[in-house]
């Protein structure tokens, strides 16, 4: 079992949700399972694309 108390899970969690931007999530739950599976396989190759660049430019 955790040490963590309810009291400090809940300003662990408090905290988490004041930097959480709800209206991507409601944006990206508009979208249907397809168009939301699109955007992560372009997030991904954006991903790629960087990790190739940084290795070409000697970073990393």
């Amino acid at each position: 079992m955790s040490d963590e108390s309810p009291s400090s899970l809940d300003a662990i969690i408090a905290t988490y949700k004041a930097g959480l931007d709800r209206s991507l999530i409601r944006r990206n739950l508009e979208r249907t399972v397809e168009e939301r599976l699109e955007t992560l396989m372009q997030l991904q190759e954006f991903a790629e694309e960087l990790r190739r660049a940084g290795r070409a430019a000697g970073v990393g």
